[in-house]
């Protein structure tokens, strides 16, 4: 009789837990000695939600761009210029084409990419080259100017396909390949086909599938770098859609059908078999990365244009996207940045001023996890802050009552008790500790200050100037480490946003890369090398964006506009609380988690 060691070569690992030890692959077997019981890791898959794209667009390029840790949204529409690059965690922004344009083709990978053809006041033939930075225009394709084809390949072996024109509609088979510098006629689809068909592969080996002929077709054919030949259909005809892997082993996902489908299919070569994993949402018109059919990046699409971005994966871990869940509603609304210190289960909220009201307000409450409480009050009612410290020991400076004020307080989880002022009063920002506080850059002195000053738990002195001089902006970190990002300056006609980004290190300011945006700032959380800065006003008031200590790249969107509420926590696990968007909400953040698919084999 054959063992399990003479199959696998292997013996049963006899284990004190649920880990596999060094056995992490699929259908590997282990004996769990606490409750014993005979298990296997099994390999799942599944689409989890990834970070937002900086600006919602659809139509896209399509084709190859990328790898799901380094992938590439290429213009698209309504922002037909705009790059964003992924790096696994979330997006940041690149450079911007010259050609505007949307509906086009793309090939390549993240820092050396071509774009081809597309729409924009009629089809185009332009051709662009990214080299991780900035495009280049190169020589224009050869064939018919047209819109709706994709790509697939490399910048030196790269592949057009398909596409049309409008007015009057027309499809084309035509096929262009890239050798780095021209273009060549290469051989004809079987079937002319546009509208988002999609593709993958290299240049030898290509597939595309789906699209319109001009009705939604199931229609897949293969590439081997001269000739298409027909292969197996897809089982759900569809337009619009993304794919992403290789000739001999795909992923078709989403697409109209119409409506927009969650669906993905799995592609061997020769058929196409429907996968149980679905996206979160039916999404058309947008676009991917990957490279193999293990993994999958799905961004953007259905217009007017979305964010969404979700990854797939077949994994022996279940993974779990970020995501913002609802709490408890505060007791008072409140709004104009306020402060919150602590962590979700234990929080303080206090200052900021109720909606409809021209007055600051004392009022400070408690968190729980849960619930609300309220709590003794502010000596100095104060608006325009931020909270530093925890639920038992917090700390907060300066702020607008509505002139401002350099009172300083503290907090030892039941009362605030008044501490030695700020040497400079202002609207201020204060982060640390109630040993280790700090506050920089701040606003109505009258005007805006580069002034800076720590806190030691008695006394405030003054330190190194910021580079840039800002009112309103948002800080994480303590007197030994520190960052400063975003803020306003009140210039001539009105307010202007800033986007500086500066790094504290116990004795100096140095400027670090600009947010991804000047959008002006809500609220912060995190570390100074581990932040999140949530939006606060115009377009992207939603976004927010995270730094890891040396770039910044967006993070989960919150539900609604987070703007001028209170934030604190680990970037990992962000309490936010009122604010514009809904002035008594609170939201929760929580991280991306993962965790192990174990089968149970025996009962004993």
């Amino acid at each position: 009789m054959s063992t399990y060691e003479s199959l696998k070569g292997l013996k049963v690992k006899y284990l004190s837990d649920d880990t596999s030890g060094d056995r992490l692959q699929e259908g590997e077997i282990f004996y769990n000695s606490s409750d014993f019981k005979l298990k296997s890791h099994i390999a799942v898959a599944a689409w989890s939600s990834g970070a937002s794209l900086g600006t919602g667009r659809y139509a896209l390029a399509q084709g190859t761009g990328g790898t799901v840790t380094a992938a590439l949204a290429v213009f698209g529409r309504a922002t037909t210029g705009k790059t964003e690059e992924y790096n696994g965690t979330g997006w940041a922004t690149g450079g911007t084409g010259n050609t505007a344009r949307y509906g086009g083709a793309k090939f390549g990978t993240q820092t050396a990419a071509v774009a081809a053809g597309g729409k924009n006041g009629g089809v185009k033939d332009n051709v662009e080259e990214y080299n991780g930075s900035a495009w280049t225009e190169v020589n224009d394709y050869s064939g018919t100017d047209r819109g709706y084809l994709a790509g697939f390949g490399t910048l030196t072996a790269g592949v057009i396909c398909g596409g049309s024109t409008a007015s009057p509609d027309t499809w084309y088979n035509e096929t262009e390949e890239y050798d780095g510098t021209n273009w060549t006629n290469g051989g004809n689809l079987n079937t002319a086909r546009s509208n988002g068909h999609a593709t993958t592969g290299l240049l030898t080996a290509g597939l595309t599938f789906g699209g319109t002929t001009p009705s939604i077709t199931t229609k897949t054919e293969e590439y081997n770098g001269t000739a298409w030949t027909e292969s197996g259909n897809m089982n759900t005809a569809r337009s619009n859609l993304a794919g992403s892997g290789t000739q001999t082993a795909a992923l078709a996902y989403g697409g109209l059908t119409p409506p927009a489908t969650t669906a993905t299919e799995e592609y061997n070569g020769s058929t196409w078999a429907t996968s149980t994993a679905t996206l979160s949402t039916g999404i058309g018109r947008n676009s991917s990365a990957g490279s193999a059919a293990s993994t999958g990046l799905s961004f953007g699409g259905n217009p007017p244009g979305i964010k969404t971005t979700e990854e797939y994966n077949v994994s022996t871990s279940t993974i779990t996207g970020a995501a913002w869940a609802s709490g408890g509603n505060m007791n008072t609304p409140r709004a104009e940045n306020f402060g919150v210190s602590g962590t979700i289960p234990a929080a303080v909220a206090f200052g900021g001023y109720t909606p409809g009201s021209p007055n600051a307000t004392a009022n400070s409450e408690e968190y729980n996890g849960t619930s609300w409480t309220e709590g003794n009050n502010l000596g100095t009612a104060r608006w325009d802050i931020s909270g530093a410290g925890t639920q038992t020991a917090a700390l907060v400076a300066g702020g607008g009552t509505p002139g401002s004020t350099a009172n300083c307080e503290e907090y030892n989880g039941t009362s605030w008790a008044e501490q030695n002022n700020l040497n400079t009063q202002g609207r201020a920002r204060t982060s640390g500790t109630q040993t280790a506080g700090m506050v920089s850059g701040r606003k109505d002195v009258p005007g805006i200050t580069v002034n800076c000053e720590t806190y030691d738990g008695t006394s405030w002195t003054e330190i190194a100037n910021l580079n840039t001089a800002r009112g309103a902006p948002q800080q994480v970190g303590d007197s030994s480490n520190a960052l400063n990002a975003s803020g306003t300056q009140d210039g001539v006609g009105g307010v202007v946003n800033v986007g500086n980004v500066e790094s504290w290190d116990g004795s100096s300011w140095t400027e670090v890369a600009n947010v991804l945006d000047d959008s002006r700032s809500g609220q912060g959380a995190g570390a100074y090398d581990n932040m999140m800065l949530l939006n606060g006003s115009g377009a992207t008031a939603n976004n927010t964006q995270m730094w890891n200590g040396t770039a910044w790249f967006s993070g989960t969107s919150t539900p609604y506009n987070a703007g001028a509420g209170g934030s604190n926590g680990p970037s990992s696990a962000v309490i936010h609380a009122g604010g514009s968007g809904d002035n008594d909400g609170t939201i929760e953040f929580t991280g991306e988690t993962t965790a192990l698919n174990i089968k149970t084999l025996t009962d004993s």
